[in-house]
C-alpha cells in the first residue's frame, strides 16, 4: 500500500520522465504518441524487453516518440498521479491498489506468469537446522515473505521458529544482505544461483508456481479514452516477448538484442545474459496472459494475505480485450480471454 500512498515518483531514471503532458502523452481526446511507463524493478530482462518493443514494434503501432520509462518503488504513485499512463509491477501491490480504489484501475495484461519459490542459505548454514536463524523475504508486507513462509512449511519447518528480518529493496538486496552475514536465509530468484554458490551458499528450495506475478495496469479512464494506444502498448510488448524468445532454446535473437541494449547504454553482466533461457522458459509471460485458474489462486492468496477484502473479485478490475485482440492477431493461445 505504500506504493499507492506515495506522492512522489522517486526514480532511477532509464529515460527522463516528466510530469507534464508534453512529449506526446496528450490530454483527453489527444492521441498518445509516446509510451510513458514506470515499473518496480530495472533488472536486465525488464529493461531489455521494453527496449525491444520501443526499438522494433511500438513505432509501427503509432508511438512516434521514444518511450520514457522509469524504475521506482513508487511506480504506482506515478501512475495514479499521472506522471505515466501505464505501469508494470508486482501483483500484490497492484491488487492492494485495486482494492483501495481511490483511482479506478484496470489490469490489461501479464508480464510474468510464473513465480519463483527459491530459498537460499549463506555459507555455513545447515539446511536441516534452520531454527533460530535470521531470514528475509523483503520489507514488511512484501509478498515474498508469504512465499518464504510457505516454502518453509513445505520443507517441514515452522516459519515462526526463524526470525524474519525486514530488508528494503528487492531480491538483489536480500542476496547482498545474506552474503554480508546480516541474515542467514533469504527468498531469492533464479538469477541468484550463480553468485550464491560462488560465495559458498546453497539454494535449498527451487520451485516454480504458475501465478500472474507481474501485470500491466492503466487507469480506467486511460483505457476508455485511449484504447487504441493501450492496445498498441500491449501488442508491442507481446511482440517483443515473442521476438526475444525465438528458437528452440529461446536464444535465436539473444546476441542481436544484447548488442541493441548495449548501444542504448546498458551493460548486462555475464550472469544476467546466462539467465536468458531460464527467464524466457519459466518467468516471462511470452503470450502476455495467464490462465483464469492462476488468477483465481492468486486472488485467494491476496485475500488470505490481507491485501484485499474477503469479497474481492479480480474479474471486476481487469480488461483483457486488448490482450485478446493481440493474441488473436499474432496467432497465439488466447488466455485468459475476455472475462
Amino acid at each position: 500500500m505504500a506504493a499507492v500512498a506515495g506522492v512522489g515518483l522517486i526514480s532511477s531514471v532509464l529515460a527522463g520522465c516528466g510530469g507534464d503532458d508534453g512529449g506526446g502523452s496528450g490530454g483527453d481526446g489527444d492521441k498518445f504518441t509516446q509510451v510513458r511507463m514506470s515499473y518496480d524493478n530495472d533488472d536486465f530482462m525488464n529493461q531489455m524487453t521494453w527496449r525491444v518493443a520501443d526499438e522494433m514494434f511500438w513505432p509501427e503501432l503509432g508511438f512516434t516518440e521514444p518511450a520514457e520509462v522509469t524504475a521506482s518503488e513508487e511506480y504506482m504513485a506515478g501512475l495514479i498521479g499521472g506522471d505515466v499512463w501505464v505501469a508494470q509491477g508486482e501483483s500484490d501491490v497492484i491488487w492492494a491498489a485495486l482494492a483501495e480504489g481511490s483511482v479506478p484501475l484496470k489490469i490489461i495484461g501479464v508480464a510474468k506468469d510464473t513465480e519463483a519459490w527459491w530459498l537460499g542459505v549463506r555459507e555455513g548454514v545447515d539446511p536441516d537446522n534452520l531454527e533460530g536463524l535470521k531470514i528475509s523475504g523483503g520489507p514488511v508486507g512484501d509478498r515474498n515473505i508469504t512465499v518464504a513462509r510457505s516454502i518453509l512449511e513445505e520443507m517441514g519447518v515452522d516459519p515462526d521458529d526463524l526470525e524474519f528480518v525486514s530488508v528494503k529493496g528487492g531480491s538483489d538486496e536480500r542476496l547482498q544482505a545474506m552474503l554480508a552475514g546480516q541474515i542467514d536465509v533469504a527468498q531469492l530468484q533464479p538469477r541468484h544461483l550463480t553468485p550464491l554458490t560462488e560465495a559458498g551458499g546453497t539454494m535449498i528450495h527451487k520451485e516454480f508456481r504458475e501465478v500472474p506475478q507481474e501485470v500491466w495496469v492503466v487507469r480506467a479512464e486511460t483505457l476508455e479514452d485511449h484504447r487504441e494506444e493501450v492496445c498498441a502498448y500491449v501488442k508491442g510488448r507481446i511482440q517483443a516477448f515473442q521476438y526475444a524468445s525465438e528458437g528452440e532454446t529461446f536464444t535465436d535473437n539473444r546476441d542481436e538484442i544484447v548488442e541493441m541494449v548495449k548501444e542504448a547504454g546498458l551493460e548486462p553482466s555475464k550472469d544476467e545474459i546466462a539467465e536468458w533461457e531460464q527467464e524466457m522458459e519459466t518467468q516471462l509471460a511470452l503470450e502476455g496472459g495467464a490462465t483464469e485458474e492462476a488468477f483465481d489462486e492468486w486472488n485467494q492468496d491476496m485475500i488470505e494475505n490481507g491485501n484485499v477484502p474477503e469479497d474481492f473479485d479480480w474479474r471486476d478490475h481487469v480488461d483483457f480485450s486488448c490482450l485478446t485482440e493481440a493474441q488473436e492477431e499474432l496467432g497465439l493461445p488466447v488466455e485468459p480471454g475476455d472475462i
